[in-house]
C-alpha cells in the first residue's frame, strides 16, 4: 500500500513536470533534479515503455501525420509519410493501437472505409514533436558568433 502511495505521487510530480512548457533547449541542473524521480529504476521502466510505444522510425511520423484529430485513410497517411512501405505503416498504425494512442475505426460500407483517429494520450505527445522539430532546426541552423 505504501509502495503505491510513493508511485502515485511520483506520477503526480512527473505529470507536473510535463506540463511545464518546453521554453528552451537548455534545461537547468535544477530543473533536471525536480523531473527525476527519486528511484532511478522507476524512471528507467518508465523510460523503457515509453521507447516500447514510441520505439521505431514511423511511429512519430504516424502521429505526427494525425495531427489534426480528423479520421485520416491508409492512402492519405501513406502519402503523408514519404519513404513509408506499406508493411511499415500496416505495422506501425497497428502497434500505435495497442498502444492506445491512436484508434481504428471500420465503417460498414461498401466499399468498406478504414480511418485512423489520433486518441487523447497520442495528442499529448504532438507538443513533443514540436519540440524535437524545433530542435533539429536549432541544430541545423548555424548559430552567429560575435
Amino acid at each position: 500500500m505504501k509502495k503505491e502511495k510513493e508511485k502515485k505521487k511520483k506520477r503526480e510530480r512527473q505529470a507536473e513536470v510535463d506540463r511545464a512548457p518546453l521554453e528552451t533547449a537548455f534545461v537547468s541542473e535544477e530543473r533536471v533534479a525536480e523531473s527525476c524521480f527519486e528511484d532511478s529504476a522507476d524512471s528507467m521502466d518508465f523510460l523503457r515503455q515509453a521507447l516500447a510505444d514510441l520505439g521505431g522510425k514511423w511511429r512519430l511520423q504516424v502521429l505526427w501525420s494525425l495531427r489534426e484529430g480528423n479520421g485520416m485513410r491508409y492512402g492519405s497517411i501513406k502519402n503523408a509519410i514519404p519513404g513509408i512501405t506499406d508493411m511499415m505503416l500496416s505495422q506501425s498504425l497497428r502497434e500505435l493501437c495497442q498502444s492506445g494512442l491512436t484508434e481504428r475505426q471500420q465503417y460498414q460500407e461498401i466499399p468498406p472505409r478504414v480511418e485512423y483517429r489520433i486518441l487523447k494520450d497520442g495528442a499529448a505527445l504532438i507538443p513533443v514533436i514540436q519540440w524535437l522539430i524545433q530542435w533539429q532546426q536549432n541544430r541545423e541552423t548555424p548559430t552567429e558568433t560575435t
